[in-house]
């Protein structure tokens, strides 16, 4: 009996991992935007009704206002938000979407806020905050602004010296393509998820409002993904002992 089990335990990890894990891999966080925090300068901001008013509460809706184009305003989301997805990492995004409407001639564009440990990518310290700053016209169908991990392009910037990295502001890549080119920054966390306006998101603006009604972030479960690390796990065994 117990040579028994001991055979069908590699059998039932692979069986009970990546049946429970496959079906719920990826999972969708919708952050509140008034639980978000507001920054850049010249800009100002206010909590307006939006969509999540129900399961957020009143006035959950973020509008920033800048009014030319040396002000810049950001929403920023970190893992201290409440409903911000735990362990994230920049191997573990899978996309956002948001529903964002803007007036005026300054676009939307997305940010993502890491640290390199490795220092593999120019920056003056392994310490440095590094941020993803999304280059190109804002993917957006009626009032929702998708980021794709294999097709939005970013540049690298060093936030803590305050200069680009890996060629400049005009040398972009996709989040995929940034990983694969270097690889261990896979499981670099993901610090932070910012939307902004101003600066790099536009030339000749006015005055241009963006208000933020909902954030949705696309990332496995933790749960799920120890499950299928076990059911992985369990396979391996299953092969070894065959051989």
């Amino acid at each position: 009996m117990t040579n028994g089990l001991q055979r069908l335990l590699p059998v039932l990890g692979v069986t009970l991992g990546l049946a429970a894990a496959t079906p719920a891999l990826a999972n969708d966080y919708t952050l509140c935007p008034a639980s978000g925090t507001v920054g850049g300068f010249g800009n100002s901001s206010s909590t307006v009704a939006g969509p999540l008013d129900g399961s957020c509460g009143a006035n959950s809706a973020v509008q920033i206002s800048i009014g030319n184009s040396a002000n810049y305003g950001k929403l920023t989301f970190d893992t201290s938000t409440p409903g911000y997805p735990p362990g994230l990492s920049l191997g573990t995004l899978n996309g956002i979407s948001s529903d964002v409407v803007f007036t005026g001639t300054a676009l939307p564009y997305y940010m993502l806020a890491f640290t390199d440990s490795s220092g593999s990518l120019g920056q003056t310290s392994a310490s440095d905050q590094i941020l993803m700053i999304e280059f190109q016209n804002p993917t957006i169908v009626g009032t929702t602004m998708t980021l794709d991990t294999s097709a939005t392009m970013f540049n690298l910037y060093d936030n803590t010296m305050g200069f680009y990295l890996q060629g400049g502001q005009s040398t972009t890549n996709s989040v995929a393509g940034w990983l694969a080119a270097y690889p261990v920054l896979s499981g670099d966390a993901l610090d932070e998820v910012r939307i902004g306006m101003g600066l790099a998101g536009g030339g000749d603006e006015n005055t241009s409002t963006m208000t933020v009604n909902s954030v949705t972030v696309d990332a496995p479960e933790p749960a799920s993904m120890a499950l299928l690390a076990f059911g992985i796990a369990g396979l391996g065994m299953l092969r070894r002992r065959r051989a």
